[in-house]
């Protein structure tokens, strides 16, 4: 198998062609730009699993510029300082143990992607005067020559330090429309000096830093360049361009090139949802591959083994990047080792428990996997007593709940009252689109036979049930249903449920009314389109899917567009009568459509439960996921997994 054979970038030999992607930690990061020791371990924790390569997330070479020394300290790493040395050292040393190599990412820093308190303060920078990405989306300050120099002179005291404390690589970050990747690009770099102008101009500062990390680190030092296949946007970078940087950054003596898409403006292709395909930019990246000789790494939603595996036999990168793939799971590389892919626990492509996460000030983790990012303290580590627990409900909060109970040596019972487990996230609901959910679902339903639960399909918990296995703890994690809408002659409209809505028969050429504009009804609005229908939208508030994290929400309306889906905002439904609905708008005005059929995704309530009959005084009884109050995937596993581990 390709993706467990050794490769060398440069002189550095990896024992496979695993790269764990950079990505930011937040909380993680102490406030005096250190790594903490839930940091350095959750790297760990992923050498232990078997990855070949770690990229740390951006570490910054200055403090000097985009803050302010009244300010909190920024919620990353830096590497100014020879104290720095030390959890370098720690980091590398530790992953070293597990034959693992580690690069240390350096950046400029953000340039245009400042926030608000940056503009305000006159802390953004560019390489040219242009409009920060974030409101008030005032301009940034143009870098000067002697910025740059201070730049220049900053990289090679981070590397220096870097190759004393024992770290193997750096990686550049140049992607994502970051201060480097800004100098690259003509959409944004608009300086008429030696910087500015042709793509060799616009790469001489990265040419400069080039040579200054390797006058401080060697010349054999191996220097990662990440980057952006395109940007997606009008006037950003093409693929041809994008080729012709390679060849220039080969060059340089760049050691290897990792490429992935996208950027702020096109947020979606830089962290892709679960509604983009796997591997959906592998045929661009390689042309990049077939234009120079050095290694190409390619990031971005590479998240099964088969896909990895077959962008390495097609010859289009030579390394696979996985991020989140490795955040949900650690141990992806040993299981591929192993052979028990089937155990991978695979990212949702949710976003919900990583970026959303950082952006709040948080520590990253994960959806599906609450131990990330706080390995020891969440560790499952078994009862001291055995317990007889049944859990009612098969949808996610209860697989979750069962799955930990067992691994903490508890009996454990499941009742499902359908004849499949996924609840609300059965895999006859799941379009093409939510792929990642459906994997995520058998994942779940595999550790029901691997940790050798006792599953009941349909059945109802009753007393019978209570009596027969008189249990210690019972886990109720029955879900949500989704609420009625009373609105007058609502009862002579043909109505489908949110369920049929996402089962893939075909309603070609009729006309659906999707009421309701939250993340369930977008995502069946377009389900629908794309098998046929005709769909109009209908959401009271001004915006659908307000609840999706932006780069998912960004997607959902890219594909509303795509799919000619209907979308009426701001409108109140006021009646209904056979085959036609009936809406006022914002300005009161009443309009009609003719309709054929409706579906209602008004919000959801939790469903009830009797037990009455159990008299028990000492009984435990634990509510959680949609039980307790609907919400999303992250909020039914972070409860089922939180509480059940201290069961």
């Amino acid at each position: 198998m390709l993706l467990l054979e050794p490769k060398n970038i440069a002189n550095l030999e990896l024992k496979n062609r695993i790269v764990m992607a950079p990505m930011n930690l937040g909380g993680l990061n102490n406030s005096d730009g250190s790594l903490s020791e839930r940091a350095i371990e959750y790297f760990t924790e992923r050498a232990r699993g078997g990855v070949g390569l770690i990229i740390t997330g951006t570490v910054r070479v200055t403090r000097e510029f985009e803050r302010s020394k009244d300010t909190i300290p920024l919620w990353m790493a830096f590497a100014d300082h020879k104290i720095h040395t030390s959890w370098i050292n720690e980091l590398s040393e530790r992953c070293h143990d597990y034959g693992t190599k580690v690069a240390i990412q350096l950046t400029l820093g953000g340039g245009r992607q400042a926030g608000s308190f940056a503009q305000e303060h006159g802390l953004a920078i560019g390489p040219s005067e242009i409009p920060c990405f974030y409101p008030p989306h005032k301009n940034t300050r143009a870098l000067t020559k002697d910025d740059i120099n201070k730049f220049i002179n900053a990289f090679h005291f981070a590397s220096s330090i870097i190759k004393i404390a024992g770290a193997n690589a750096i990686q550049l970050h140049g992607h994502e429309g970051y201060l480097m990747d800004q100098f690259t690009s003509s959409l944004w770099n608009k300086r008429t000096d030696e910087y500015g102008g042709s793509l060799a101009n616009r790469l001489r500062f990265i040419k400069e830093i080039i040579n200054a990390i390797k006058t401080a680190a060697g010349h054999d030092f191996p220097i990662i360049y990440r980057y952006g296949i395109s940007h997606f946007i009008p006037g950003g970078r093409t693929v041809d361009e994008a080729i012709e940087m390679a060849q220039l950054l080969e060059s340089y003596g760049v050691a290897a090139l990792d490429i992935d898409a996208g950027c702020y403006d096109s947020w979606y292709f830089a962290h892709p949802p679960s509604t983009l395909p796997p591997a959906f930019h592998a045929g661009l990246v390689e042309k990049v591959k077939a234009a120079v000789k050095i290694p190409v790494i390619i990031s971005g939603k590479i998240n099964y083994p088969d896909v990895a595996e077959n962008i390495l036999e097609n010859k289009q990168a030579d390394f696979i990047s996985l991020g989140r793939p490795l955040i949900a799971d650690p141990f992806w590389v040993r299981k591929v080792e192993e052979n028990k892919a089937e155990e991978i626990r695979p990212c949702i492509g949710c976003h919900e428990g990583c970026l959303k996460r950082v952006m709040e000030f948080k520590s990253l983790s994960c959806a599906v996997n609450p131990a990330a990012g706080n390995e020891r303290y969440l560790d499952i580590t078994k009862s001291e007593f055995s317990k007889k627990i049944i859990v009612i409900g098969g949808g996610v909060a209860g697989m979750v709940a069962a799955s930990v109970a067992a691994q903490r040596g508890h009996s454990v019972m499941l009742l499902e009252r359908e004849n499949q487990l996924g609840g609300n996230f059965q895999i006859k609901y799941l379009p093409y689109f939510k792929s990642d959910y459906k994997k995520y679902i058998l994942f779940l339903s595999d550790q029901m036979n691997k940790l050798k639960i006792e599953v009941r399909l349909n059945t109802a918990f009753t007393q019978e049930i209570y009596n027969e296995y008189l249990p210690d703890v019972i886990i109720v994690a029955i879900g949500a249903q989704f609420k009625e809408m009373k609105i007058p002659g609502i009862e002579t409209v043909d109505k489908l449920s949110v369920f049929e809505s996402f089962e893939p028969t075909s309603n070609r050429n009729v006309n659906i009314a999707v009421i309701g504009g939250g993340l369930v009804g977008t995502e069946a609005a377009i389900n629908l389109a794309q098998n046929g229908a005709n769909v109009y939208l209908f959401e009271k508030e001004s915006a659908v899917a307000k609840e999706a994290f932006k780069a998912n929400r960004d997607h959902l309306l890219v594909l509303l567009k795509e799919n000619n889906v209907n979308v009426l905002l701001n409108v109140k439904i006021t009646k209904f009568t056979k085959n036609r609905i009936f809406y006022t708008q914002s300005d009161g005005a009443e309009s009609c459509l003719d309709i054929q059929k409706i579906i209602v995704c008004s919000g959801m309530e939790p469903r009830k439960i009797d037990m009455h009959f159990i008299k028990n005084p000492h009984f435990k009884i634990v509510t959680i996921g949609d039980a307790l109050k609907p919400r999303k995937v992250i909020d039914a596993v972070w409860e089922a997994y939180r509480l059940v581990r201290l069961i």
